[in-house]
């Protein structure tokens, strides 16, 4: 073994890396190094397809010890939970809805008053 890798391997004892899930919403992750002080570090990993087939991809893990990672796992998965609730809840959609119905009176008139403007036009042409 080269002398890298054996001064890496020496470096990482007692670090464990939490692998942080494709989708997870960014503040999650920002919370997690935060609140835990974790170290965000990329590195290469098999990922599984769908097929069946593993590919090597590089991903996102969290760095730290042992009881910190395991902490930070049982928040990041609590903390996905409580968004996937929100989300089925469905209260932005709700809210955007309503934010949407209020504002489309004023964007109808707005198009009447093009429309009735583009006809003053052609009138005033003739």
């Amino acid at each position: 073994m080269a002398d890298a890798e054996i001064d890496n391997k020496e470096e990482l004892a007692g670090l464990y890396d939490l692998a942080i899930p494709i989708g997870m919403p960014l503040s999650v992750i920002q919370d997690l190094v935060d609140n835990f002080e974790l170290d965000p570090v990329r590195r290469n990993a098999k990922i599984g397809l769908i097929d069946g087939d593993t590919e090597e991809r590089e991903i996102l893990v969290l760095r730290g010890d042992l009881e910190t990672v395991k902490a930070a796992e049982k928040y990041m998965f609590e903390a996905l939970d409580r968004r996937v609730a929100r989300w089925e809840k469905n209260e932005r959609s709700d809210r955007y809805k309503e934010i949407y119905d209020k504002n489309a009176e004023k964007r109808r008139e707005m198009v009447r008053e093009r429309i009735a403007e583009r006809k003053d036009e052609s009138v005033d042409l003739i």
